[in-house]
């Protein structure tokens, strides 16, 4: 059973609204498929470029593949994002838009009844649109915790504040990017330091970005209005503070996007 949603020059945020509906209606047995029309331009051409929206399942996990706007032939990276202990939040909005903006397509992992991430990837790359050798994995919060933990391989790993103090994993030999705000009492610069680095690692293969002023979650989405909330910790031990930061999150998104655009998009080093 597969649903899909085809826009044109729509928001990324309208997209996984609608997909979260998809879901919904895959549950009850319903196929969907919508078309979103595309806004007129000066002298009434319309966009003919569309981003697809596809319900994914595979071995115990279901979540939402968004391939880029182009040719229904093309192929290109794509990048499973893992979601933090708290589920559907819009932690990922911003770096949704860059990455798709830069032409990733994007595995959104909803649920998960297991986590086999290398049969998962294995999945991912037999989908037809997708360059099978091309894959990255990004998480935040509880979900970069299990990436820093997973042994497996990938071409690029972006972990968003996994939780450094109480993490012992080594990272493993590829592409790596450790992103956490200098003041988060998780995230150390010591052992931070001991879990992005290893010897003979090359800064290019390891890149560790320390946010100044900002401390856990920076890139929370503010709702009506609020500030400030109470997230779960990466290692589930509790709760803690976190305020959103929103000019700190458009460039950390940006960072990400670079990030894989660097390790994802070129010839394998």
């Amino acid at each position: 059973m597969r649903a899909k949603i085809r826009t044109a020059a729509t928001s990324p945020r309208i997209l996984r609204a609608w997909a979260s509906c998809r879901v919904v209606a895959c549950a009850l047995g319903l196929s969907i498929v919508v078309t979103l029309a595309a806004p007129a331009l000066a002298g009434n051409e319309s966009i003919e470029a569309f981003e697809e929206v596809e319900l994914f399942e595979a071995h115990g996990v279901i979540g939402t593949l968004t391939l880029p706007a182009g040719a229904p032939d093309l192929r290109t990276a794509a990048i499973i994002i893992l979601r933090d202990a708290n589920g559907p939040d819009g932690l990922a909005g911003l770096y949704v838009e860059q990455l798709l903006g830069a032409n990733f397509a994007l595995l959104e992992v909803l649920l998960a009844e297991r986590m086999n991430l290398e049969a998962l990837m294995n999945a991912l790359a037999a989908h037809p649109r997708i360059l099978g050798n091309h894959l990255g994995v990004m998480g935040f919060g509880a979900g970069a915790r299990l990436l820093a933990q997973w042994p497996g391989r990938a071409r690029a790993r972006a972990l968003l504040y996994p939780g450094c103090a109480s993490l012992r994993a080594a990272m493993p030999n590829e592409a790596v990017l450790l992103m956490h705000g200098d003041a988060d009492g998780l995230h150390a610069s010591q052992p931070c330091g001991q879990l992005a680095t290893r010897p003979g690692a090359t800064a290019r293969e390891r890149q560790w970005r320390v946010l100044a002023g900002v401390g856990y979650v920076w890139d929370l989405p503010a709702f009506a209005g609020e500030g400030a909330s109470m997230r779960p910790a990466p290692d589930g031990s509790g709760r803690i503070a976190a305020t959103n930061h929103p000019a700190m999150a458009a460039i950390s998104a940006a960072q990400v996007a670079g990030f894989f655009a660097t390790n994802l998009l070129g010839p394998a080093r």
